[in-house]
Protein backbone atom coordinates (compact mmCIF):
# COMPACT_ATOMS: atom_id res chain seq x y z
CA UNK A 1 0.00 0.00 0.00
CA UNK A 2 1.31 3.75 -0.42
CA UNK A 3 1.01 6.60 1.51
CA UNK A 4 -1.66 8.10 -0.78
CA UNK A 5 -3.89 5.35 -0.46
CA UNK A 6 -3.77 5.09 3.30
CA UNK A 7 -6.57 7.22 4.01
CA UNK A 8 -8.86 5.73 1.80
CA UNK A 9 -8.36 2.46 3.62
CA UNK A 10 -10.35 3.23 6.30
CA UNK A 11 -12.94 4.64 4.21
CA UNK A 12 -14.62 1.25 4.07
CA UNK A 13 -14.50 0.65 7.68
CA UNK A 14 -15.66 3.87 8.88
CA UNK A 15 -19.06 3.93 5.97
CA UNK A 16 -19.90 0.19 7.83
CA UNK A 17 -19.81 1.77 11.37
CA UNK A 18 -21.80 4.30 10.58
CA UNK A 19 -24.44 2.03 8.86
CA UNK A 20 -24.46 -0.14 11.68
CA UNK A 21 -25.45 2.64 14.22
CA UNK A 22 -27.40 4.34 11.94
CA UNK A 23 -29.40 0.77 11.45
CA UNK A 24 -29.43 0.36 15.34
CA UNK A 25 -30.75 3.74 16.24
CA UNK A 26 -33.31 3.35 13.54
CA UNK A 27 -34.66 0.17 15.57
CA UNK A 28 -34.05 1.95 18.79
CA UNK A 29 -36.61 3.84 17.56
CA UNK A 30 -39.35 2.11 16.29
CA UNK A 31 -41.92 3.32 18.01
CA UNK A 32 -45.17 3.58 16.41
CA UNK A 33 -46.70 7.41 15.96
CA UNK A 34 -49.46 6.15 18.53
CA UNK A 35 -47.03 5.20 21.19
CA UNK A 36 -44.93 8.53 20.40
CA UNK A 37 -48.03 10.31 21.01
CA UNK A 38 -48.98 8.40 23.76
CA UNK A 39 -45.64 9.55 25.59
CA UNK A 40 -45.75 12.78 25.00
CA UNK A 41 -49.05 12.67 26.54
CA UNK A 42 -48.05 11.83 29.48
CA UNK A 43 -45.36 14.15 29.14
CA UNK A 44 -47.23 16.98 28.97
CA UNK A 45 -49.86 15.97 31.93
CA UNK A 46 -46.34 15.33 34.37
CA UNK A 47 -45.60 18.61 33.58
CA UNK A 48 -49.02 20.41 33.99
CA UNK A 49 -48.96 18.28 37.22
CA UNK A 50 -45.56 20.05 38.48
CA UNK A 51 -46.75 23.18 37.58
CA UNK A 52 -49.75 22.89 39.47
CA UNK A 53 -48.06 22.01 42.50
CA UNK A 54 -45.45 25.07 41.66
CA UNK A 55 -48.43 27.14 41.62
CA UNK A 56 -49.98 25.67 45.04
CA UNK A 57 -46.80 26.19 46.82
CA UNK A 58 -46.25 29.66 45.30
CA UNK A 59 -49.93 30.42 46.54
CA UNK A 60 -49.11 29.62 49.95
CA UNK A 61 -45.78 31.33 50.44
CA UNK A 62 -47.36 34.50 49.17
CA UNK A 63 -50.23 33.78 51.93
CA UNK A 64 -47.38 33.59 54.67
CA UNK A 65 -45.77 36.43 53.64
CA UNK A 66 -49.03 38.49 53.74
CA UNK A 67 -49.45 37.23 57.18
CA UNK A 68 -45.73 38.46 58.14
CA UNK A 69 -46.67 41.57 56.29
CA UNK A 70 -49.80 41.94 58.46
CA UNK A 71 -48.03 40.93 61.64
CA UNK A 72 -45.13 43.59 60.63
CA UNK A 73 -47.42 46.10 60.62
CA UNK A 74 -49.29 45.52 63.33
CA UNK A 75 -45.99 45.53 65.35
CA UNK A 76 -44.85 48.60 63.69
CA UNK A 77 -48.54 50.78 64.84
CA UNK A 78 -47.29 49.30 68.51
CA UNK A 79 -43.68 50.50 68.15
CA UNK A 80 -45.42 54.19 67.14
CA UNK A 81 -47.98 54.06 69.86
CA UNK A 82 -45.38 53.13 72.30
CA UNK A 83 -42.88 55.93 70.95
CA UNK A 84 -45.79 58.47 71.54
CA UNK A 85 -46.62 57.21 74.84
CA UNK A 86 -42.45 57.47 75.69
CA UNK A 87 -43.10 61.12 73.84
CA UNK A 88 -45.77 62.57 76.07
CA UNK A 89 -44.33 60.55 79.87
CA UNK A 90 -40.90 63.07 78.18
CA UNK A 91 -43.07 65.41 77.86
CA UNK A 92 -44.70 65.77 81.19
CA UNK A 93 -40.67 65.32 82.81
CA UNK A 94 -39.87 68.18 81.04
CA UNK A 95 -42.76 70.06 82.49
CA UNK A 96 -42.59 68.52 85.72
CA UNK A 97 -38.39 68.94 86.50
CA UNK A 98 -36.37 71.44 87.02
CA UNK A 99 -32.73 71.68 88.00
CA UNK A 100 -33.73 72.58 91.78
CA UNK A 101 -36.28 69.17 91.82
CA UNK A 102 -33.44 67.30 90.66
CA UNK A 103 -31.15 68.72 92.47
CA UNK A 104 -33.04 67.75 95.81
CA UNK A 105 -34.20 64.64 94.40
CA UNK A 106 -29.84 63.17 94.04
CA UNK A 107 -28.93 64.97 96.84
CA UNK A 108 -31.29 63.24 99.26
CA UNK A 109 -31.05 59.85 97.93
CA UNK A 110 -27.16 60.15 97.95
CA UNK A 111 -27.40 61.48 101.60
CA UNK A 112 -30.13 58.54 102.78
CA UNK A 113 -28.34 55.60 101.66
CA UNK A 114 -25.93 54.01 103.77
CA UNK A 115 -23.85 52.88 100.68
CA UNK A 116 -22.67 56.75 100.58
CA UNK A 117 -21.92 56.69 104.73
CA UNK A 118 -18.20 57.15 104.04
CA UNK A 119 -18.29 58.80 100.52
CA UNK A 120 -18.19 62.62 100.12
CA UNK A 121 -20.58 63.56 97.23
CA UNK A 122 -21.35 67.02 96.29
CA UNK A 123 -24.29 67.10 93.20
CA UNK A 124 -24.67 70.35 91.08
CA UNK A 125 -27.40 70.26 88.22
CA UNK A 126 -27.55 72.66 85.33
CA UNK A 127 -29.94 72.18 82.50
CA UNK A 128 -30.62 69.02 83.89
CA UNK A 129 -27.44 67.90 83.21
CA UNK A 130 -26.05 66.30 87.06
CA UNK A 131 -22.06 66.79 88.01
CA UNK A 132 -21.06 64.43 90.92
CA UNK A 133 -18.10 65.43 92.02
CA UNK A 134 -15.83 64.51 95.64
CA UNK A 135 -14.62 61.59 97.33
CA UNK A 136 -15.95 57.72 97.15
CA UNK A 137 -14.13 55.36 99.14
CA UNK A 138 -13.91 52.81 96.05
CA UNK A 139 -15.59 51.83 92.65
CA UNK A 140 -18.50 50.08 93.79
CA UNK A 141 -19.65 53.36 95.74
CA UNK A 142 -18.46 55.14 92.53
CA UNK A 143 -20.60 53.03 90.45
CA UNK A 144 -23.51 53.33 92.30
CA UNK A 145 -23.50 57.04 92.55
CA UNK A 146 -23.32 57.37 89.07
CA UNK A 147 -26.60 54.75 88.61
CA UNK A 148 -28.40 57.08 91.05
CA UNK A 149 -27.46 60.20 89.03
CA UNK A 150 -28.76 58.45 85.83
CA UNK A 151 -31.81 57.25 86.86
CA UNK A 152 -33.92 60.52 87.94
CA UNK A 153 -36.13 61.04 85.69
CA UNK A 154 -35.51 64.07 83.77
CA UNK A 155 -31.24 63.64 83.82
CA UNK A 156 -29.82 64.43 80.47
CA UNK A 157 -26.50 63.65 81.21
CA UNK A 158 -24.28 63.02 84.06
CA UNK A 159 -20.80 64.37 84.56
CA UNK A 160 -18.85 62.36 87.00
CA UNK A 161 -15.62 64.09 88.72
CA UNK A 162 -15.95 61.21 91.06
CA UNK A 163 -12.50 60.33 92.56
CA UNK A 164 -11.81 56.98 94.70
CA UNK A 165 -9.79 57.28 97.20
CA UNK A 166 -7.00 54.76 97.72
CA UNK A 167 -6.99 53.10 100.83
CA UNK A 168 -3.23 52.90 101.29
CA UNK A 169 -3.50 56.37 100.00
CA UNK A 170 -5.70 57.10 102.93
CA UNK A 171 -3.34 55.05 105.90
CA UNK A 172 -0.11 57.16 105.12
CA UNK A 173 -2.19 60.67 104.81
CA UNK A 174 -4.13 59.14 108.69
CA UNK A 175 -0.48 57.98 110.38
CA UNK A 176 1.00 61.72 108.95
CA UNK A 177 -1.37 63.68 110.38
CA UNK A 178 -0.81 61.53 113.97
CA UNK A 179 2.72 62.12 113.93
CA UNK A 180 3.74 65.73 115.07
CA UNK A 181 5.46 67.96 113.20
CA UNK A 182 9.53 68.51 113.60
CA UNK A 183 11.26 71.44 112.87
Amino acid sequence: MNKMNAPFAALPVAITLALILGVATISGCSKDPQEKYNDAIEQLKDARASRDDAQEQLKSQKDKIADMQEELNEAKAKLAEAGQGVDSANQAVDKTVNDEVLFRTIQRELLDKKTFDKAAISVGVQNRVVTLSGNVPDEDTHQQALKAARSQAGVKNVVDQLQVQDAEAEKKQAQSDKQPDQG
